[in-house]
Order: structure tokens, then C-alpha cells, then sequence
């Protein structure tokens, strides 16, 4: 099973601007001539920006505690 791919099915990422309305953030490519050196995303999480205010937000899955050093 793909952990990474259910989150993304089940949620809904929002943010509040200053106002406090919500806004929903949507997925992202990145389009810059970096974006298709595949080595340049493995540290990266998945962009997700804003649809109202363009403000974007880099989301990352946690390293796995058992494999990292104490």
C-alpha cells in the first residue's frame, strides 16, 4: 500500500489567511529546467499552493524514527 498516496486521498489541505477566511491549497508541479532533475525532489516533500493568495507549502513525510540516529 502507498502511505503517501492515501494521505493524499483523505486530505484536505486548507490554510487561513489574514482576513480568516480558508482557502484550499491544490498540488504542484514546479516548472523550472530543476524540476526534471529527479535526484533534486528526493529531499523535497510536494508542493501544494494556495488557489486564492498563490502562498505555497512544502509537505514532507516524517523519516522514520527507527532508522534514524538517536
Amino acid at each position: 500500500m502507498d502511505i503517501g498516496r492515501t494521505a493524499e486521498l483523505t486530505l484536505r489541505l486548507q490554510h487561513r489567511h489574514s482576513d480568516g477566511s480558508w482557502s484550499p491549497l491544490e498540488q504542484r508541479t514546479p516548472h523550472d529546467a530543476a524540476s526534471l532533475d529527479p535526484e533534486r525532489g528526493w529531499p523535497a516533500g510536494t508542493l501544494y499552493v494556495c488557489r486564492t493568495c498563490e502562498e505555497e507549502v512544502i509537505v514532507e513525510p516524517l523519516g522514520d524514527p527507527q532508522s534514524e540516529p538517536a
